[in-house]
């Protein structure tokens, strides 16, 4: 993608060279999440720590001044965590927590008691499934809370799962098979504007990624094509980069670069175009406007070099700011304004290196 200028005047972050290290050392950490789990007007940070080792999920209750009290684990028991989302599954105002967990551990929902202290609930699926990601939004309608498992297996084929809520925090059982291949996360969004929402699942192991277009009752029949058919994409996200009307997709290819592929009509996507730095081994990915102009914002993590926030300065140009430190692997990032002063925050969870808090000044 060619670069332009930055706008002059932004009202948001557009550099991060303060940093606080959440840990002391280095764990196989694999996502952030951001809320206010005891409910006193501060944002939180959830930790979720393991991927293929045991460890314990923690929570940093924020102060409100970008600092943060001593983290403390939402469960004694140390699990193979690679995702987990702080959200409100039963309608009580406080945020519970979902969590994906590799095999042999049962993926789990954890219920919040207002003050930041969780007890689990239940599990649900299959604990021999290899699970990687998972997302979390009322995917058929009925007011409650789904969740969509994205499941790896890159020896073969595999299947990815929807359990529908049930209500209390609970799920349907058993989960229904939602896409055939192997896959790292699945994004939901709403890719062609109908209110439904879409499941985007990027091929992780050398196959086609897809988008499963929802026919607004839960079921995934449509299914369009992105990027290359023999990716290695571990994520995906949607937003109308370009500011056409229409929605785009971008992605991360680990053994390529990050990616953009702009909306067509018809509800087709181009070829993609690298975004950032060739072979630059790409491993996490999230938008948001990060300056505040308006415009959504693409941040990629990557292995041992330092991630970048391409602040698109429209209409789809893009400028490159790289931030940070050039340790470990980015698994995850986590966007929100933790110490009160206007301007975003960004929360970098990573594996052989502390997890960090990059703050955003102007």
């Amino acid at each position: 993608m060619s670069h332009a200028h930055a706008q002059s005047t932004v009202s948001g972050a557009r550099r991060f060279d303060r940093v606080l290290t959440l840990e002391d050392s280095g764990y196989t950490s694999a996502s952030a999440s951001v809320g206010d789990v005891n409910r006193d007007g501060h944002l939180d940070i959830l930790l979720v720590k393991g991927r293929h080792w045991p460890l314990r999920n923690l929570v940093l209750l924020g102060t409100g001044a970008g600092t943060f009290l001593p983290p403390y684990p939402i469960d004694t028991v140390a699990d193979r965590s690679y995702s987990g989302i702080l959200v409100d599954l039963d309608g009580d105002g406080a945020l519970d927590v979902v969590v994906s967990n590799d095999s042999p551990d049962a993926k789990t929902i954890y219920r919040n008691d207002g003050r930041g202290r969780f007890t689990r609930v239940t599990t649900f699926g299959s604990p021999d499934w290899n699970t990687r990601h998972v997302a979390v939004g009322d995917v058929n309608g009925d007011a409650i809370p789904d969740l969509v498992l994205a499941n790896r297996n890159g020896r073969g084929t595999t299947e990815s799962y929807l359990c529908l809520g049930a209500g209390g925090g609970r799920v349907v059982e058993p989960c229904q098979v939602v896409s055939q291949g192997s896959a790292t996360t699945i994004t939901l969004a709403d890719v062609n504007g109908d209110r439904a929402l879409d499941l985007l699942v990027p091929h992780r192991d050398g196959g086609q990624s897809l988008v499963l277009v929802n026919d607004g009752r839960g079921r995934f029949e449509t299914r369009v094509p992105f990027g290359p058919p023999t990716g290695s994409l571990r994520a995906a996200h949607a937003a109308d980069f370009d500011g056409d009307g229409l929605t785009d997709l971008v992605a991360i290819d680990e053994r390529a670069s990050a990616l953009l592929m702009r909306g067509e009509r018809g509800g087709r996507f181009a070829a993609p175009a690298p975004l950032g730095p060739l072979n630059a081994r790409p491993y996490a990915i999230t938008v948001h406007d990060v300056d505040r102009n308006g415009r959504p914002d693409v941040i990629v993590g990557y292995t041992n070099a330092r991630p970048i926030v391409f602040f698109n300065d429209g209409p789809g140009q893009f400028s490159a700011v790289p931030f940070g430190d050039a340790r470990g692997i980015a698994y995850g990032f986590a966007v929100a304004d933790l110490d009160n002063d206007g301007l975003l925050d960004i929360v970098v969870a990573r594996s052989d290196a502390p997890n960090v808090l990059y703050f955003g000044g102007r």
